[in-house]
């Protein structure tokens, strides 16, 4: 098997780049998880957050509906973009696997390809003798001349 069979191969490629893709959104998903988090764990929660919103009336839910300070805001920022790398990050396995799931079976069948086009071309070269046998068979019984009943049990 030559390079340029592998290469060829649309399946081959299709499997490298699919692995090439998801190593990148692996790794750029790592990485943008990693900067978020400590962007989220850096600022302390707030006690605002967690307060019970089953006491509101007329008259206090202009605290619910009004904006975030910009602390507020910015762990809201943090945490959404963390969940975007989270997805890119959990895109990037999932390329990466089907990738190499790909790559392994095109592997295999251009293999098989090239094994079944060497035994073709094997089987073409072959010269028979001059009884009528072929050289190389696998069984060496094959090679033995038939009984004079033809080979029929009586």
């Amino acid at each position: 098997m030559k390079p340029p069979e592998l290469y060829g191969d649309w399946r081959v490629v299709a499997g490298v780049v699919l692995i090439l893709l998801g190593i990148g959104n692996w790794l750029v998903g790592l990485n943008g998880i990693v900067q978020y988090r400590r962007m989220v764990v850096a600022s302390p929660p707030s006690a605002e957050l967690y307060r019970n919103f089953d006491e509101l009336d007329a008259r206090t839910d202009g605290a619910v509906l009004a904006p975030l300070t910009q602390d507020e805001r910015t762990i809201s920022y943090a945490a959404a973009q963390m969940d975007f790398y989270h997805a890119v990050y959990l895109t990037g396995c999932i390329l990466f696997a089907l990738g190499l799931l790909i790559t392994l079976l095109s592997f295999i069948s251009v293999i098989r390809r090239d094994a079944r086009e060497a035994l073709q071309r094997r089987s073409r070269s072959r010269v028979p003798h001059r009884d009528g046998h072929t050289s190389g068979v696998a069984d060496p019984r094959q090679n033995q001349p038939l009984p004079a009943h033809n080979g029929t049990s009586i």
